[in-house]
Parts: structure tokens; sequence; C-alpha cells
């Protein structure tokens, strides 16, 4: 029987279709909330789409669209201001990025990872979050990345989006203190999804105590923002590395970051 507890009856979740997406979609159908799962990739959205119907009798709309199209990402800004089928909770689950040195990766992709990890969740929130003002309920989790809080170098352009969107909801979170909704930033480490392992940052160049399950991640994610922690670090030894990165120096900061991204 589907736990009907959860404050959030619906969700829209972007980047549904892989990793850390895909789990939150299933965490929250086993939830009992209806879903709105956005992705590129039509057919695995509909296969996942099915997939839950089937196991949890909860109603679920496929929305397939590329974030950094104008027009597809307008479309998904319509469907969070739909009066008639309102969303309680925005997932912006999206991102990517390439590896390497900045001076040689293509400045289209680069842009694109701007538009995508940056662009993409401002304009969705916008869309949706006077409509969470007027309500006086709903939340928004937004999934950013441990990566944003220490030089990244070889993953440049991602972890300063990542970066850009940890303190985007940080400041959302102080501005809707006491409205009722609940603004929330996930930040994970080291997670197995596709974005790592496909850019060369798998186990076997990272010890494999350090990798999280997205599942683990995505349930941190979906607790906190029911309870509206404004920061989520999943992971007990994730936790105390944030800790410390607070006090690192950044002399330290910056050795660190060459010793784990610089290849």
């Amino acid at each position: 029987m589907a736990d009907r507890s959860y404050p959030y009856r619906t969700a829209l979740i972007t980047g549904a279709s892989s990793g850390i997406g895909t789990a939150l979609a299933r965490q929250l159908a086993a939830r009992g909330v209806a879903l709105v799962l956005v992705a590129r990739r039509a057919t695995r959205l509909e296969d996942l789409a099915e997939e839950l119907r089937r196991a949890h009798g909860v109603d679920v709309e496929t929305l397939p669209a590329d974030l950094t199209d104008p027009d597809r990402l307008h479309r998904v800004e319509t469907r969070l201001t739909d009066p008639a089928k309102p969303i309680q909770l925005l997932v912006n689950n999206a991102g990517s990025g390439a590896a390497g040195v900045f001076a040689n990766l293509p400045v289209d992709g680069e842009e694109a990872t701007l538009r995508l990890n940056a662009q993409a969740p401002v304009r969705l929130t916008r869309a949706l979050l006077p409509r969470l003002r007027a309500a006086g309920h709903g939340g928004i989790l937004n999934v950013s990345s441990l990566t944003g809080q220490l030089p990244s170098p070889s993953l440049a352009t991602y972890a300063a989006t990542k970066a850009f969107l940890t303190h985007f909801s940080e400041d959302l979170a102080i501005e809707n203190r006491g409205s009722g909704i609940h603004i929330t930033a996930l930040l994970p480490g080291l997670t197995r999804t596709d974005y790592f392992t496909s850019n060369g940052f798998g186990p076997a160049r990272m010890p494999g105590f350090l990798w999280l399950g997205a599942e683990q991640v995505a349930a941190a994610g979906l607790r906190a923002v029911a309870a509206g922690n404004r920061r989520c670090v999943p992971g007990v030894s994730y936790k105390v590395a944030a800790a410390l990165l607070t006090v690192t120096p950044p002399p330290l900061k910056r050795t660190l970051g060459r010793y784990l991204w610089h290849r």
C-alpha cells in the first residue's frame, strides 16, 4: 500500500530517465505521488512511466524535452503553470557536463551545460514558485553536488553550475522562510550514475567505498525537502567532508581539487 503521508501529492522531475532522477520517480510513485517525468529520451521515459503505473497505480505523464532548447523548456514551464493540474513538488535534477581542460572543450557544449544546469532550474523555479506561494504549500528540490564546494579542474563549468545551484537554493529558502514552501539543495558526492562513469571517474579511478547509490541519494533528498532542510548531504562520510570543507584553507582546497579531478 502506498504511503500517503508524504506532504506533496504531485511532482515534476527533470532528468527522470536515468540515475538519481529514476530513483526519485520510483520512490515518489511508491508514496502514491502523481508524476510528470521530463527528459530527452522519450522511449526510456515511457518505459519508466509504464513501470510505475503498473507497480503503484499512480498517474504518470511523460514530457520529453531537451531543456537546453528554449521552445522545449517553455513547454515544461507551461506545464508547471497549468492551473488544472497543479504541481506541488519540483525536482530540478537534469544536469550534464563534459570533463576535460576547459580550453580544449567545445564552447557550445560548455554553454549547453550552463543552460541545462543553471538556466533551466532558474526558469522552472520562477514558473512554479508564485503558484506555490499563493497556495502556501510546496517544495523545490535542486540536485546540486559537492563538486561545487571545492575547485574542480577538469570539471570547471559543471562544478561552477553546481555551486550556483546550491547558492540559488539557499537564497530562495531564506526568501521563502515561513511561507510553507520548502527549498532544498541536495549535494551528493560520487554517485553511481551515467554522468561520472561516462566521464571516466568510475570505481576504477575512485575507491569503491566513496560511491553512493542513486537510491540512497534520492531517499535522502526526498526526506530533506519534506522536512524543510535547506541543505542535504547524503552519506556519513560526505557529511563529515562537507563540514571540513567549510573550515579548510583555500590553498588546501585547491590541492585537494587538483588531486581528485585533474587528469
